[in-house]
């Protein structure tokens, strides 16, 4: 198979982000303040595995100041092939549509889509924290949230029949690590998540929709065999063609 167009539409780096868009948002509480009231902090999520959090930690974050914890990173962990999700191969579907501000029948065009290929993304997220309270803290609000399953949305395509998916919550696991040359003790939950997705070829859009039907009625004699030689002798005959319908006469409401 030779690659004579280039194609890239960011998708499996779309569905991360609407992965790691689940969590963002997170907050705990540090206790109470003078105000008896809640003293919530932001938890950051970032993208990386844990080897690269860490040796950020050992860097001492950035170049001016420590970024405290607790904090999130997601990465991708895996991706298989999902032959069961399969719907036929090279199977192409056909819509025809009006866009915005056109009208009937110029306007309409016609989207030709293939079958998009299935596979399963498996994603790690780790959640670091200082103390078990925080630990505590964001695991019972993720746990509220999946029930295991998460629905997300991954484009907005009218015609995108892979959009949406659900992200399923597969395992947590605890661990504690104390980094070489790290002062700070922190607290690590894994969680495991996995959730199906489709990779999509470009959509073939065309203005070939059928408006006008021409023909011509005539007489041709037995040798006439192919349709190059009936073509022919309608041609030497002067038979024309006729305008059997027309899109524009058709009595449509207005929309």
């Amino acid at each position: 198979m030779a690659f004579k167009h280039y194609y890239y539409d960011q998708q499996v780096k779309k569905y991360i982000l609407q992965f790691m868009s689940i969590f963002a948002g997170m907050q705990v509480s540090l206790g109470t303040n003078d105000r008896s009231s809640d003293e919530l902090i932001s938890v950051p999520i970032m993208y990386g595995n844990r080897d690269r959090v860490v040796s950020w930690i050992k860097g001492e974050f950035t170049q001016n100041k420590p970024i405290r914890l607790p904090m999130m990173s997601a990465v991708i962990t895996g991706i298989a092939m999902a032959p069961e999700r399969r719907k036929g191969v090279g199977a192409v579907r056909r819509n025809t549509f009006l866009p915005r501000g056109e009208v009937i029948p110029d306007g309409i065009k016609t989207v030709r889509q293939q079958m998009p290929v299935p596979y399963t993304l498996n994603a790690n997220l780790a959640i670091w924290s200082s103390n078990h309270e925080q630990r505590y803290q964001i695991l019972e609000q993720l746990m509220m949230v999946f029930d295991p399953i998460v629905q997300i949305q991954a484009t907005d395509g009218v015609f995108d029949w892979t959009k949406i998916t659900t992200v399923e919550l597969t395992g947590i696991d605890y661990e504690d690590n104390y980094p070489i040359g790290v002062d700070r003790r922190m607290l690590i939950s894994n969680l495991s998540f996995e959730f199906p997705i489709w990779i999509s070829a470009p959509a073939n859009i065309k203005d070939d929709f059928v408006k006008d039907i021409y023909a011509r009625i005539g007489t041709v004699s037995n040798s006439a065999i192919t349709n190059e030689e009936m073509v022919a002798e309608m041609d030497a005959a002067g038979i024309g063609y006729e305008l059997w319908f027309d899109g524009d006469a058709l009595d449509l409401p207005d929309f």
